[in-house]
């Protein structure tokens, strides 16, 4: 069975129009994610031109070049600066009027101006593979590690297409043949280019939809680690880490484990009401956040517990980092209205090497049971087990 190039084109236009409402689904949905909605414009832009050019209403030539390049190649620049959002390196501000200008003047000059289907195919197949070209480096150059297979098909369909507008573009300037409308006398060039076209319009698409899709999942995955009220992680998210600290890959000698729990925190929402509450509880997030590194977790335990998971540590670095800690809250809250003596914070720490017999609940059952001592003690201090002991460390100045 013999499909010729209207019908092609018939397909290409309709896959493109399906992407269109997929990615203004998405859009509708997913609005902040930056993009989408730009590369819903590009499918719709470049599902006119090739719908409106496929049956060959437009008898003249003339009319037909503005009405089918300009918007094709508007799309492509559609595409671009969608991508450009996407991977959080947004075009200046008038980049995507400009590309529209150029696109514009290279078709009306070429088709009326100065008409010449040579000139006209090779400079717009120039831009194109320029547009397509640079989209393919920004998806490469600023993949996401979770999904950079993916960003790698994408790139290299992208890739590909502007390979094919390249080629295009060669194959009709060194022709020794005069080209005429859409260059039916270079069919190798036309082969060319709608591999490439149909490659974009039935994988390339697809893929970006699935780029939308993964980054949701991801946004989902860090939204079910995270407390919603300090940011901090809850104990999925911390149970995440733990795991991957005792990969074999990451040789983790020793782990330590801060429980705080803040004092007195039933007192403070009885007296002020939950919105302080609520207050002190995010200033404590706030605490702890600023001590978080690649070698400290911070997490929110549950109520008004926290919780530090250290590694790479000494014994006094980590008492060193339980009394910054519980001073820095101290001296936060003190900035609350009406909290003028601030809120203080009970610290038990303690550290476990980690060997074929090593459970983070038995280390948390340690940190939990010098917390119980510091709470005993008189709260608003450190108590650890850092030593094989428990010891008070009221005193401890860094």
């Amino acid at each position: 069975m013999n499909i010729d190039e209207s019908t092609l084109m018939m397909v290409l236009g309709v896959a493109s129009i399906t992407a269109s409402a997929m990615f203004f689904a998405l859009h509708a949905s997913a609005r902040h994610i930056a993009g989408v909605r730009l590369w819903a414009l590009g499918c719709l832009s470049v599902g006119f031109a090739v719908l409106l050019d496929a049956p060959r209403l437009v008898e003249n030539w003339q009319w037909a070049s503005l009405l089918f390049n300009i918007p094709l190649s508007a799309g492509q620049a559609l595409f671009l600066v969608g991508t450009a959002h996407f991977v959080s390196r947004p075009a200046k501000k008038h980049t995507l009027s400009l590309l529209v200008v150029i696109v514009v003047l290279l078709t009306v000059v070429f088709t009326l101006l100065l008409p010449s289907s040579g000139l006209r195919i090779f400079t717009l197949s120039t831009f194109q593979a320029c547009v397509n070209g640079y989209t393919a480096w920004l998806l490469w150059r600023y993949r996401e590690p979770q999904s950079s297979r993916s960003y790698w098909v994408a790139s290299a369909v992208v890739l590909a297409q502007a390979a094919a507008a390249l080629a295009q573009g060669l194959l009709v300037l060194t022709s020794s043949v005069t080209v005429t409308y859409a260059a039916p006398e270079l069919p190798f060039a036309n082969i060319v280019t709608w591999v490439g076209a149909m490659a974009n319009a039935l994988i390339g698409n697809w893929i970006l939809f699935l780029l939308v899709m993964l980054r949701l999942v991801s946004e989902l995955k860090a939204v079910a680690a995270q407390d919603s009220l300090t940011g901090l992680l809850n104990r999925r998210g911390l149970r995440s880490h733990i795991d991957s600290l005792l990969t074999p890959t990451r040789s983790v000698q020793s782990l330590a484990v801060l429980l705080l729990d803040i004092d007195h925190f039933k007192t403070v929402n009885d007296q002020h009401g939950h919105d302080v509450g609520d207050k002190v509880l995010a200033m404590m997030g706030d605490v702890m956040r600023a001590l978080g590194s690649p070698h400290i977790a911070p997490c929110r335990w549950g109520g008004e517990e926290f919780c530090l998971v250290v590694d790479s540590y000494s014994d006094k670095s980590l008492v060193e980092l339980a009394e910054h800690a519980r001073r820095e809250f101290e001296r936060t809250t003190r900035s609350h209205p009406d909290l003028p003596c601030g809120a203080t914070v009970s610290i038990g720490l303690a550290s476990m090497q980690i060997d074929s017999s090593f459970e983070f609940s038995k280390l948390v059952a340690s940190a939990d049971a010098q917390l119980y001592l510091a709470k005993r003690g008189g709260r608003n201090r450190v108590c650890s087990a850092t030593n094989g002991g428990g010891r008070w460390a009221p005193d401890f100045v860094i």
